[in-house]
């Protein structure tokens, strides 16, 4: 009597990995199967691998050093891997005096990856005398592997130094005088013209009859 026996086939135990953001790079993390017997495992995508964002399998084929009593094996896995949260860098900006309007100079946030931003309150608006909270949201231009992302930092107006008055000049009365005030200099009548025509002499008296 004969009995014909088979090869094993080896039992591979792999748990689904944690959900990871969209960047991350497969490792020994993720990429962790076992195996009931020694052998070497090739994974699928290989470790260094960016998976895309969504729901992606993970396959693993296990081949036994033993290959004549055991087969080869393969196992799959599900890692969901989650959109990104893109990093915003923009520092408190310099204080700046009551008056001043919001600009490039304040309003200059900065991040990981392409996209817009929308600061509130806008470029332009003049921020009220004290601390003043300024807030940025950022839409990535990849929106399938990006969220959208928020920051805020905090500006200081102080007040803002009135301007010097300018040159003040002496009131004018506002009712007639008869003599012009002490502040007026003596007004000075023309000098009479030594070039006038002599005067005519008067006729003589008439004689008396």
């Amino acid at each position: 009597m004969q009995i014909v026996v088979g090869k094993a086939t080896p039992t591979i135990t792999w748990a689904n990995p944690a959900g990871v953001p969209y960047g991350t790079l497969l490792s020994t993390t993720q990429l962790d199967a076992t195996a009931s017997v020694a052998g070497s495992f090739v994974y699928s995508p290989a470790a260094g691998t960016e998976p895309a964002t969504g729901s992606d399998t993970l396959t693993v084929t296990f081949t036994p050093t033993d290959a004549t009593d055991y087969t080869t094996a393969t196992a799959s896995v599900q890692i969901v891997v989650g959109k990104a949260t893109p990093t915003i860098t923009w520092a408190n900006p310099a204080g700046v005096p009551y008056g001043t309007l919001l600009s490039t100079t304040q309003l200059d946030a900065t991040a990981s990856v392409a996209g817009s931003f929308v600061y509130s309150p806008a470029a332009g608006t003049e921020p009220a005398t004290g601390s003043d909270t300024l807030t940025v949201t950022f839409t990535p231009t990849d929106s399938t592997d990006y969220t959208t992302a928020t920051a805020s930092v905090q500006i200081v107006v102080g007040k803002a130094t009135p301007p010097s008055p300018g040159p003040t000049r002496p009131a004018y009365p506002t009712e007639p005088c008869s003599r012009p005030p002490s502040w007026m200099p003596p007004r000075r009548l023309p000098a009479a013209s030594s070039t006038a025509p002599p005067r005519a002499p008067s006729p003589p008296p008439a004689a008396i009859p």
